[in-house]
């Protein structure tokens, strides 16, 4: 198991993939905040304030950093994991690893632990390099707000969450551009059919899109979170991972080598 894992993380290393999604990631980032900029100066231009009369929050370090976890991160993760973990299988090398004797299981198992290696490393990355443009660009820190370290902690579990999506998709999928496609356009329809869920109660007090990632993501990266708030996003990224997790498993586990 441990050669195996070795064998994984080396391939991850060697990815060209890992270091070109990641930049994008980061220009992405850096692509934003420009715009935000740009959009600051335009706002306080005296023109602006006598036709709108409106006042637009600057970002600041922090509050880019809870924004790391964005759509353009995701859909990045997305590419990326999907063209890693569908490698071994689109070039056949897959069957040399279990000509080593290696089982389903334990192949199963280190792809998950390079995947979540490599998202806690697209996260981290891009966590510090959104902080540090904060703190450039618009040269203020800001106020941490209500549970900031643990609103973190609920943001890095729901990319994982994401990730073991995209990484079950992958396995069961094992076609990179099929892989890539459902990744990222399955989540948008899922949230498009809770919006419809939503139309249909027409309830006040229930939100569907509360209790998928996307929209536990955009309530986590509020400047203040509520305790309640941060214990249903741990348990909706919880279980959407765990749920994730065993069909990736249970579907790898049952298809022919």
């Amino acid at each position: 198991m441990k050669n195996l894992l070795s064998l994984e993380f080396r391939r991850l290393l060697r990815a060209k993939s890992f270091y070109i999604c990641l930049a994008i990631a980061m220009i992405m980032i850096l692509i934003s905040a420009a715009t935000n900029k740009m959009l600051l100066n335009i706002a306080s231009s005296e023109e602006f304030g006598e036709a709108f009369g409106a006042v637009i929050q600057a970002p600041t370090s922090i509050s880019m950093l809870k924004s790391t976890a964005s759509s353009s991160l995701t859909v990045i993760l997305a590419i990326f994991l999907s063209i890693f973990v569908t490698e071994d299988y689109t070039s056949d090398t897959i069957k040399n690893v279990y000509a080593k004797g290696f089982s389903r299981e334990e192949v199963f198992f280190a792809k998950y632990v390079s995947t979540v290696a490599a998202t806690f490393v697209f996260f981290a990355v891009c966590s510090l390099f959104s902080f540090a443009m904060g703190k450039a660009i618009f040269g203020e820190i800001g106020n941490a707000g209500e549970n900031l370290v643990p609103s973190l902690f609920a943001i890095l579990l729901t990319v994982f969450a994401y990730a073991t999506i995209y990484f079950t998709v992958a396995v069961c999928i094992k076609k990179t551009g099929a892989a890539i496609a459902i990744s990222i356009i399955g989540p948008i329809v899922l949230t498009l059919l809770l919006s419809l869920g939503n139309a249909a109660i027409n309830s006040e007090k229930i939100n569907l899109t509360d209790y998928w990632l996307d929209g536990r993501l955009s309530i986590l990266q509020q400047a203040n979170v509520a305790g309640k708030e941060l214990l249903i996003g741990f348990v909706v990224s919880g279980v959407a991972l765990l749920a994730a997790g065993a069909i990736g498993f249970l579907i790898n586990r049952a298809s022919e080598k």
